[in-house]
């Protein structure tokens, strides 16, 4: 079945909050089987709302709304479904109790307010929707072979209300539509007219699977999607097309989903027994964190060591004077003897540096604020990468930290012996 959400609120369009609710109902209604082919954002004008609505209505067998469901003026969204579906609004006395009990449960001190009772205003014949995380209830209204179904617009309400009220009631009126899911492949190190080169026999004969392709800041994402009856029988579908690509992918730095580039750091450095270490100049700690805020990271991360200042660097990490007096901190030779400090420091098998100017101040022409030069020292020697980022202080030192982690990633794929 054909599903349009449709969000509702000019704030949305003003770009003052960000539409979380889209995504989310597409994420959860694609793993029921439907298929969301149109979103749709329409602001508090009810000559525009009535011609959206009408319109999904139209293409779509299911329209979900979410927002204008509150007790202000502004909060028509019910109001308009209604004259589309053709059906007059009526009071519900029980709901408007139910709301009154929700307002002395959160608010002793307050009473029932008239625009409060608004709420209580249903479509008739509508199934309702009684809202444990708020008081606009929601409302579904089925006529012939549509579908017209209104949800609050916050998302903690909306996302409450679709678990335990819109799910099972699509689950019990139209059954099973079988499941649709999505995996994503996250490509690092290669350009997107390279991978589809790879790709292009798999991309021409898909069918189920289906594979496509898209540019993201900093990787090329591919997303396999399988229909089936059941998740399982979904995910086996998608298991050989993803096998097939990471071979074909062989040694590129892939990430799958929401994992992280440090969670990868992770789970490559688990697969081959080895430890990793930091040192630490214009980053100030960040790589740590990153590495650190994937759990059971313990198992492979000795420590950081944060040495701002170029006497730390000396001391604990044993930088030569004479290279700091030759190059500077901010140069390829200091980061390569941070990083052998850093494996020297920890005993570790893998060691990360950064050493940059993450401004506003202490650039010049020759080495502008936002350059970073990235040490990594292993079994197989030690690198280094000069890179320039954009942006502000807190953005260098972000970008940076992640950039090193992939880093240490890149240099485990290319330098490690084959398996």
């Amino acid at each position: 079945m054909f599903v349009e959400v449709v969000t509702t609120g000019s704030e949305l369009l003003l770009g003052e909050i960000v539409n979380e609710n889209s995504r989310y109902l597409s994420r959860e209604l694609n793993a029921l089987g439907y298929s969301v082919i149109y979103h749709t954002t329409v602001g508090d004008n009810p000559e525009r709302m009535e011609g959206v609505l009408r319109t999904a209505l139209q293409r779509a067998d299911i329209v979900i709304t979410t927002g204008g469901l509150g007790p202000t003026q502004g909060d028509m969204t019910k109001i308009i479904g209604a004259r589309v579906m053709g059906v007059p609004l009526v009071y519900h006395e029980e709901i408007a109790e139910a709301i009154g009990e929700w307002v002395t449960a959160h608010h002793p001190d307050r009473e029932l307010t008239e625009n409060q009772k608004r709420q209580a205003m249903i479509p008739e014949g509508a199934v309702v929707f009684s809202n444990g995380a708020g008081t606009a209830p929601g409302t579904a209204l089925k006529k012939g072979e549509k579908l017209l179904v209104h949800l609050p617009g916050p998302p903690l309400e909306m996302r409450w209300m679709y678990e335990h009220r819109l799910k099972p009631y699509l689950i019990r009126t139209f059954g099973s539509q079988g499941h649709i899911e999505s995996l994503y492949m996250k490509i690092y190190d290669m350009g997107e007219a390279f991978i589809e080169d790879k790709l292009m026999d798999l991309i021409k004969g898909q069918s189920n699977p289906t594979l496509a392709m898209y540019a993201r800041p900093g990787f090329v994402e591919v997303r396999i999607t399988a229909r089936a009856q059941t998740e399982e029988e979904a995910r086996a579908l998608m298991e050989p097309v993803r096998q097939e690509l990471q071979k074909r992918l062989h040694r590129a730095a892939v990430t799958y989903n929401q994992e992280t580039m440090a969670a990868l750091l992770g789970r490559i450095l688990k697969e081959k027994k080895m430890t990793v270490s930091a040192a630490e100049s214009c980053t100030g700690g960040l790589v740590g964190s990153l590495i650190t805020d994937v759990a059971g990271s313990s198992a492979y991360f000795l420590g950081s060591a944060g040495t701002y200042c170029n006497a730390m660097k000396e001391h604990i990490l044993g930088v030569s004077a004479d290279t700091l007096a030759a190059y500077t901190e901010v140069s390829s030779q200091t980061a390569a003897e941070m990083a052998d400090g850093s494996r020297r420091l920890y005993g570790s098998d893998l060691a990360i540096s950064t050493t940059g100017i993450a401004g506003p101040s202490g650039g010049s022409r020759e080495k502008p604020v936002g350059l970073v030069y990235t040490g990594i020292s292993g079994p197989r020697g030690t690198v280094t990468h000069k890179d320039i980022y954009p942006g502000d202080r807190t953005e260098v030192k972000r970008r940076a930290a992640t950039r090193a982690v992939y880093y240490a990633v890149q240099y485990l794929l290319e330098h490690t012996e084959q398996e």
